[in-house]
């Protein structure tokens, strides 16, 4: 089973290791798996989305009538949902990813982050899906106040994604994904400080220096921040993942050895990543509008 999963070229080698196998195994209490961000044809599927969806945005800018403009976000949506749907839930690779879950008696839980976007977590105990319920329902609510209520001087991030400042609902998703206690103490800090964690946790990496950097063990799983590239804790995670895939095969150990330094190279580059990917959007949107892009996700 494991073999077969290993050689699906539907599902990227990472996703298949983190989010499937570390579950399956029980090193994990649940994974999320970003859709279709995280699909190996994300780039190509993302440029089809954004060419169905973009030119219907077009007029939005143009309608000032509160009633008529709130109407036209609505009709965007359910447009978007729809492309969704045929772009990437129609994809052999979103099957691949349903077919495996259930192929490994995984659970499953999904959330529309945005109408073009959603998560998809992977479990087995019953207890974490309760808590997956809860916990996003009280993101909607988190959502829903901000956009009631906005803080002044509120920043795009922060309107988009609310919960990411909302220091009680981090910390019980992070013990949900398994992460250090000390790790998510210090994202929930950077966060309220207003601090980029993906600057901060890039900065450390290239301080650390050659000794420090060649440990890549404290990243034992993509988009994870520890609190210092050599946490004792995020260390040990690694170290016992690597551990017990090695034992069921050493190709297996070889194979996350190589995700571990992947994955630390990300952390590295996250600045530049991110800087890419707004240029990219902002270039994309100017093509059509000729104007800045109009945010509709969470409207």
């Amino acid at each position: 089973m494991i073999q077969k999963l290993l050689s699906d070229a539907r599902l990227s080698r990472r996703i298949k290791v983190e989010n499937y196998l570390l579950v399956y195994l029980g090193l994990r209490p649940c994974s999320l798996t970003t859709m279709p961000a995280e699909f190996p044809d994300a780039e190509s599927m993302g440029r089809d989305i954004d060419g169905r969806v973009l030119p219907k945005m077009k007029d939005l800018g143009s309608i000032v009538e509160p009633y008529r403009r709130l109407k036209m976000i609505e009709n965007l949506k359910r447009e978007m949902r729809k492309v969704y749907k045929e772009v990437v839930e129609r994809s052999e690779q979103y099957r691949a990813h349903i077919e495996w879950a259930r192929n490994l008696e995984l659970r499953t839980f999904q959330f529309e982050v945005r109408p073009t976007v959603r998560e998809l977590y992977l479990f087995k105990d019953k207890e974490v899906e309760k808590k997956l319920e809860r916990l996003m329902k009280e993101r909607i609510k988190i959502r829903q106040e901000v956009l009631r209520h906005p803080p002044p001087d509120l920043g795009r991030v922060h309107v988009v994604y609310p919960e990411e400042f909302n220091g009680a609902w981090i910390r019980e998703m992070g013990a949900l994904y398994g992460y250090p206690r000390c790790c998510v103490d210090r994202y929930v800090s950077d966060r309220e400080k207003g601090m980029m964690v993906e600057e901060r946790a890039s900065r450390q990496l290239r301080e650390a220096g050659e000794e420090d950097e060649a440990g890549s063990l404290a990243y034992f799983v993509g988009y994870f921040f520890p609190c210092h590239p050599r946490c004792p804790s995020a260390i040990s995670t690694g170290r016992r993942f690597l551990e017990e895939l090695r034992s069921i095969n050493p190709e297996l150990g070889d194979l996350y050895k190589s995700i571990l330094q992947e994955n630390l190279e990300l952390v590295r580059r996250q600045p530049e990543i991110i800087a890419e990917h707004r240029l990219r959007a902002v270039e994309a949107v100017k093509k059509i509008y000729r104007q800045p892009p109009l945010d509709i996700h969470n409207r």
